[in-house]
Protein backbone atom coordinates (compact mmCIF):
# COMPACT_ATOMS: atom_id res chain seq x y z
CA UNK A 1 0.00 0.00 0.00
CA UNK A 2 1.32 3.39 -0.98
CA UNK A 3 1.16 6.65 0.94
CA UNK A 4 -2.32 8.14 0.73
CA UNK A 5 -2.52 11.21 -1.51
CA UNK A 6 -4.44 13.89 0.38
CA UNK A 7 -4.74 16.14 -2.67
CA UNK A 8 -8.47 15.39 -2.76
CA UNK A 9 -8.99 17.20 0.56
CA UNK A 10 -6.31 19.89 0.19
CA UNK A 11 -8.90 22.68 0.17
CA UNK A 12 -10.41 21.69 3.54
CA UNK A 13 -7.47 20.03 5.29
CA UNK A 14 -6.36 23.01 7.38
CA UNK A 15 -9.86 23.58 8.72
CA UNK A 16 -10.10 19.95 9.87
CA UNK A 17 -6.67 19.91 11.52
CA UNK A 18 -6.50 23.38 13.04
CA UNK A 19 -4.98 24.05 16.45
CA UNK A 20 -6.10 27.19 18.35
CA UNK A 21 -3.68 30.07 17.77
CA UNK A 22 -2.37 30.46 21.36
CA UNK A 23 -1.64 26.72 21.53
CA UNK A 24 -0.03 26.74 18.07
CA UNK A 25 2.22 29.64 19.14
CA UNK A 26 3.45 27.70 22.18
CA UNK A 27 3.96 24.60 20.06
CA UNK A 28 6.03 26.36 17.40
CA UNK A 29 8.14 28.00 20.10
CA UNK A 30 8.80 24.58 21.66
CA UNK A 31 9.90 23.21 18.28
CA UNK A 32 12.04 26.23 17.53
CA UNK A 33 13.66 26.01 20.95
CA UNK A 34 14.43 22.35 20.41
CA UNK A 35 16.28 22.97 17.12
CA UNK A 36 18.09 25.99 18.52
CA UNK A 37 16.17 28.36 16.29
CA UNK A 38 17.86 27.26 13.06
CA UNK A 39 17.66 23.61 12.01
CA UNK A 40 17.84 22.28 9.35
CA UNK A 41 14.58 20.43 9.93
CA UNK A 42 12.81 17.97 7.63
CA UNK A 43 9.01 18.05 7.76
CA UNK A 44 8.07 14.50 6.72
CA UNK A 45 4.64 14.70 5.12
CA UNK A 46 4.56 18.50 4.98
CA UNK A 47 1.02 18.65 3.59
CA UNK A 48 -0.28 22.21 3.36
CA UNK A 49 2.64 23.55 5.41
CA UNK A 50 0.67 23.63 8.65
CA UNK A 51 3.91 23.42 10.68
CA UNK A 52 6.56 24.16 8.06
CA UNK A 53 5.27 27.65 7.34
CA UNK A 54 5.17 28.99 10.93
CA UNK A 55 8.55 27.36 11.61
CA UNK A 56 9.94 29.01 8.48
CA UNK A 57 8.56 32.36 9.65
CA UNK A 58 10.21 31.77 13.04
CA UNK A 59 13.59 31.51 11.31
CA UNK A 60 13.98 27.73 11.15
CA UNK A 61 15.53 26.25 8.00
CA UNK A 62 12.73 23.84 6.96
CA UNK A 63 12.52 21.40 4.06
CA UNK A 64 9.19 19.70 3.47
CA UNK A 65 8.52 16.47 1.58
CA UNK A 66 5.20 14.99 0.50
CA UNK A 67 3.70 12.65 -2.08
CA UNK A 68 0.69 14.94 -2.65
CA UNK A 69 1.26 17.66 -5.23
CA UNK A 70 -2.15 19.12 -4.37
CA UNK A 71 -1.26 19.55 -0.71
CA UNK A 72 2.13 21.05 -1.51
CA UNK A 73 0.50 23.45 -3.98
CA UNK A 74 -1.52 24.79 -1.05
CA UNK A 75 1.66 25.09 1.02
CA UNK A 76 3.34 27.07 -1.77
CA UNK A 77 0.30 29.36 -2.09
CA UNK A 78 0.68 30.19 1.60
CA UNK A 79 4.40 30.95 1.23
CA UNK A 80 6.15 27.73 2.21
CA UNK A 81 9.55 27.24 0.57
CA UNK A 82 11.91 24.29 -0.01
CA UNK A 83 9.26 21.70 -0.87
CA UNK A 84 10.24 18.36 -2.42
CA UNK A 85 7.93 15.81 -4.06
CA UNK A 86 8.96 12.48 -2.52
CA UNK A 87 7.72 9.24 -0.98
CA UNK A 88 8.18 9.49 2.80
CA UNK A 89 8.92 5.75 2.86
CA UNK A 90 12.04 6.38 0.74
CA UNK A 91 13.38 9.80 1.68
CA UNK A 92 15.76 11.13 -1.03
CA UNK A 93 18.41 12.64 1.27
CA UNK A 94 21.71 11.38 2.63
CA UNK A 95 22.21 10.10 6.16
CA UNK A 96 22.31 12.91 8.73
CA UNK A 97 21.38 15.69 6.31
CA UNK A 98 19.09 17.32 8.89
CA UNK A 99 19.42 18.12 12.57
CA UNK A 100 15.93 16.80 13.24
CA UNK A 101 12.89 15.37 11.47
CA UNK A 102 9.26 16.17 12.20
CA UNK A 103 6.49 13.55 11.97
CA UNK A 104 2.93 14.80 12.37
CA UNK A 105 -0.22 12.95 11.30
CA UNK A 106 1.58 10.69 8.83
CA UNK A 107 2.29 7.23 10.31
CA UNK A 108 -1.32 6.03 10.08
CA UNK A 109 -1.50 7.00 6.39
CA UNK A 110 1.32 4.89 4.98
CA UNK A 111 1.73 1.27 4.00
CA UNK A 112 4.96 0.82 5.97
CA UNK A 113 4.99 3.12 8.98
CA UNK A 114 8.17 1.55 10.35
CA UNK A 115 10.00 2.46 7.13
CA UNK A 116 8.92 6.09 7.56
CA UNK A 117 10.28 6.14 11.12
CA UNK A 118 13.56 4.48 10.09
CA UNK A 119 14.01 6.81 7.10
CA UNK A 120 13.25 9.88 9.21
CA UNK A 121 15.77 8.75 11.83
CA UNK A 122 18.34 7.99 9.11
CA UNK A 123 18.33 11.52 7.67
CA UNK A 124 18.21 13.15 11.14
CA UNK A 125 21.53 13.57 12.96
CA UNK A 126 20.06 14.17 16.40
CA UNK A 127 16.33 13.85 16.98
CA UNK A 128 12.88 13.11 15.60
CA UNK A 129 9.96 15.22 16.88
CA UNK A 130 6.20 14.83 16.80
CA UNK A 131 2.98 16.47 17.94
CA UNK A 132 -0.24 14.65 18.73
CA UNK A 133 -3.55 15.20 20.45
CA UNK A 134 -4.85 12.96 23.22
CA UNK A 135 -8.64 13.35 23.43
CA UNK A 136 -11.14 12.13 26.00
CA UNK A 137 -14.78 12.03 24.96
CA UNK A 138 -16.87 10.99 21.96
CA UNK A 139 -14.87 10.83 18.75
CA UNK A 140 -16.98 10.23 15.64
CA UNK A 141 -13.95 9.14 13.62
CA UNK A 142 -13.42 6.36 16.14
CA UNK A 143 -17.12 5.52 16.00
CA UNK A 144 -16.90 5.29 12.20
CA UNK A 145 -13.84 3.05 12.47
CA UNK A 146 -15.63 0.77 14.94
CA UNK A 147 -18.73 0.50 12.75
CA UNK A 148 -16.78 -0.32 9.61
CA UNK A 149 -14.92 -3.05 11.51
CA UNK A 150 -18.23 -4.51 12.67
CA UNK A 151 -19.27 -4.67 9.00
CA UNK A 152 -16.21 -6.73 8.12
CA UNK A 153 -14.24 -3.76 6.79
CA UNK A 154 -11.41 -3.35 9.32
CA UNK A 155 -9.00 -0.48 8.89
CA UNK A 156 -5.57 -2.01 8.31
CA UNK A 157 -3.00 0.60 9.29
CA UNK A 158 -0.97 1.85 12.27
CA UNK A 159 -4.05 3.59 13.62
CA UNK A 160 -2.50 5.18 16.72
CA UNK A 161 0.10 6.91 14.55
CA UNK A 162 2.77 8.98 16.22
CA UNK A 163 1.09 8.58 19.61
CA UNK A 164 1.51 4.83 19.18
CA UNK A 165 5.22 5.27 18.57
CA UNK A 166 5.57 6.45 22.17
CA UNK A 167 4.62 2.93 23.25
CA UNK A 168 7.18 1.34 20.92
CA UNK A 169 10.21 3.52 21.63
CA UNK A 170 10.63 5.66 24.75
CA UNK A 171 11.01 9.36 23.88
CA UNK A 172 13.68 11.58 25.38
CA UNK A 173 10.88 13.86 26.50
CA UNK A 174 7.14 14.40 26.22
CA UNK A 175 5.87 17.89 27.00
CA UNK A 176 2.23 18.86 27.48
CA UNK A 177 1.77 22.05 25.46
CA UNK A 178 -1.85 22.73 26.32
CA UNK A 179 -5.05 21.23 27.70
CA UNK A 180 -8.50 22.47 26.81
CA UNK A 181 -12.19 21.65 26.68
CA UNK A 182 -13.70 21.67 23.19
CA UNK A 183 -17.22 21.38 21.88
CA UNK A 184 -18.47 20.85 18.34
CA UNK A 185 -21.79 20.08 16.66
CA UNK A 186 -22.05 16.40 15.82
CA UNK A 187 -23.93 17.24 12.62
CA UNK A 188 -20.91 19.11 11.23
CA UNK A 189 -18.60 16.17 11.94
CA UNK A 190 -21.07 13.72 10.43
CA UNK A 191 -21.31 15.91 7.32
CA UNK A 192 -17.51 15.91 7.05
CA UNK A 193 -17.48 12.11 7.27
CA UNK A 194 -20.38 11.81 4.80
CA UNK A 195 -18.35 13.84 2.29
CA UNK A 196 -15.41 11.48 2.86
CA UNK A 197 -13.25 14.21 4.30
CA UNK A 198 -11.38 11.68 6.45
CA UNK A 199 -9.01 9.10 4.98
CA UNK A 200 -10.57 6.24 6.97
CA UNK A 201 -13.68 6.58 4.76
CA UNK A 202 -11.97 6.43 1.38
CA UNK A 203 -11.88 2.66 0.88
CA UNK A 204 -15.38 1.93 2.21
CA UNK A 205 -17.96 0.94 -0.48
CA UNK A 206 -20.69 3.53 -0.94
CA UNK A 207 -23.54 1.39 0.41
CA UNK A 208 -21.60 0.53 3.58
CA UNK A 209 -20.47 4.14 3.94
CA UNK A 210 -24.04 5.45 3.78
CA UNK A 211 -25.19 2.83 6.30
CA UNK A 212 -22.50 3.95 8.74
CA UNK A 213 -23.45 7.60 8.26
CA UNK A 214 -27.10 6.76 8.90
CA UNK A 215 -26.16 4.99 12.12
CA UNK A 216 -24.06 7.92 13.33
CA UNK A 217 -26.83 10.36 12.46
CA UNK A 218 -29.43 8.33 14.33
CA UNK A 219 -27.28 8.20 17.47
CA UNK A 220 -25.55 11.59 17.50
CA UNK A 221 -27.59 13.83 15.22
CA UNK A 222 -28.33 17.21 16.81
CA UNK A 223 -25.96 16.63 19.72
CA UNK A 224 -23.05 18.79 20.84
CA UNK A 225 -19.91 16.73 21.34
CA UNK A 226 -17.62 17.72 24.19
CA UNK A 227 -14.06 16.52 24.55
CA UNK A 228 -11.02 17.26 26.68
CA UNK A 229 -7.96 17.59 24.49
CA UNK A 230 -4.29 17.51 25.48
CA UNK A 231 -1.63 18.54 22.94
CA UNK A 232 1.70 16.81 23.50
CA UNK A 233 5.12 17.45 21.98
CA UNK A 234 7.46 14.43 21.88
CA UNK A 235 11.15 14.14 21.05
CA UNK A 236 13.03 10.91 20.34
CA UNK A 237 16.72 10.26 19.89
CA UNK A 238 17.26 9.55 16.19
CA UNK A 239 19.83 6.94 17.22
CA UNK A 240 17.30 5.16 19.45
CA UNK A 241 14.82 5.00 16.56
CA UNK A 242 17.47 3.70 14.15
CA UNK A 243 18.33 0.88 16.53
CA UNK A 244 14.78 0.04 17.67
CA UNK A 245 12.93 -3.09 16.67
CA UNK A 246 9.68 -1.44 15.66
CA UNK A 247 7.72 -4.60 14.93
CA UNK A 248 4.73 -4.96 12.61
Amino acid sequence: MQVKDFGRVADIYDATRSIPEPEMTRLIEAMRGHVGGKGPLLDVGVGTGRFALPLQRAGVDVVGIDVSRGMMAKAREKGAEQLVYADVQRIPFRDGTFQTALLVHILHLVGDWAAVVRESARVARETVMSVFEVAEGTNLREEYRHLRSEMGLPLVRFERGERGLVGRVKPLEVTVIAESERSSPADAEIKHLRERGQSLTWDVPEDAHLEIIETLSSIYGGMTLRTRVRIEFAVWSAGDLREASLGP
